[in-house]
């Protein structure tokens, strides 16, 4: 198995495994999903596999292998076909596009999220706050990453912007042009270890990619002159290992990050200040919306905590909530019609003419 663990085997994985699996399948990582196939690598090379049937009709999406899965496959001809996706370790998600209750994919297995936002769009620290919210969600470490120094202006309002992201995250300003902060990127780059990109288009994920992988692989384009927006240069999320060292999921940008999460869970662990704050509330339930004697509330009126970011925790714990609401509805009309379906088939509906 050790030669598995360039590739981000762990013993999560190693658990999974029933007593006759690697004698009757072979054993891979998912590295792209296309739309009729998928790529798995394994440890000396890459096969395109096919789902068996058991997946390929799968109920939900949500099972069917991912970027980043360790999956069983059998050989067949010069294909393989996949009969087994491991338990992940981690996953990834958002919530999906135009959905009230499903949620989207983006990764799986993976350790650290990479963050990219970049100085030519302008830094976003709304939309950093909403990253790293589902990032706790799943799990999953955080590394900023501010690209484009080249373009900062040291009395501007983005200097001051940085230096919140410094202390609050592990954040590395650089630049993809010129090399500065990537060398000290690199060696925080564990063996071994999963990384996803992520970001808005254009911020520079796949110019950033190249020069870690110090060749031109990916595609790349440039942020509009016009709108300030950046195109979609990658594609499809795909695996990309670095040589000697960890594993880089490369993933579209993207224009929607919605909230998803089934269970209970509040934004505060992504709002470090405020989560402290909150201990100091006198209710333990306290939504820090309108309660007396709030520290939240107390700390926003005085200053230390900057109104923007406390409006956007509020905004953050609506939309989760909104989400949780939506899919506990969905549950509850499911069980009803189960019921149904079952009262009618003890009334013998099916006899009836």
């Amino acid at each position: 198995m050790k030669s598995l663990q360039t590739l981000g085997w762990s013993s999560h994985f190693e658990s999974d495994l029933r007593p006759d699996d690697l004698t009757n399948f072979s054993l891979g990582r998912v590295t792209q999903v296309n739309k009729t196939n998928f790529l798995v690598r394994n440890t000396s090379k890459t096969i395109t596999c096919e789902l068996a049937g058991n997946l390929l009709y799968a109920q939900d999406e949500f099972d069917h292998p991912k970027t980043g899965d360790w999956v069983l496959y059998m050989p067949y001809s010069e294909l393989g076909i996949i009969t087994r996706v491991l338990k992940r370790n981690t996953c990834l998600y958002r919530k999906k596009p135009g959905s009230f209750d499903s949620k989207q994919v983006l990764a799986s297995n993976i350790d650290y999220a990479i963050v990219v936002q970049c100085l030519e769009i302008g830094i976003n620290l709304r939309r950093l706050e909403r990253s790293i919210v589902q990032l706790k969600i799943a799990n999953i470490e955080p590394i900023v990453v501010i690209n484009k120094s080249d373009l900062l202006d040291k009395s501007s309002s983005q200097s001051a912007e940085i230096e919140e992201i410094k202390n609050k995250y592990t954040c590395f300003l650089l630049s993809a042009k010129s090399g500065e902060g990537l060398m000290e990127l690199r060696t925080t780059i564990e063996a071994g270890k999963s990384y996803v990109l992520i970001g808005a288009s254009g911020v520079g994920k796949s110019s950033l990619l190249n020069s870690l992988l110090d060749i031109e692989e990916q595609k790349t384009s440039s942020i509009s002159s016009s709108s300030q927006k950046g195109t979609h240069t990658t594609t499809s999320r795909e695996l990309i290992l670095l040589s000697g060292s960890g594993i880089i999921i490369d993933t579209p940008g993207t224009r929607e990050f919605g909230l998803a999460h089934d269970g209970e869970f509040s934004a505060d662990s992504a709002f470090n200040q405020i989560a402290s704050l909150a201990e100091q509330c006198k209710y333990h339930n306290c939504t820090h919306e309108n309660e007396s004697d709030c520290a939240v509330i107390a700390a926003v009126e005085e200053a230390v905590v900057p109104k923007a970011e406390y409006l956007n925790f509020l905004k953050l714990n609506k939309e989760l909530e909104h989400y949780q609401s939506n899919v506990q509805e969905r549950k509850n009309k499911g069980k009803k019609l189960s019921k149904i379906i079952r009262n009618m088939k003890k009334s013998g509906y099916k006899d009836r003419k």
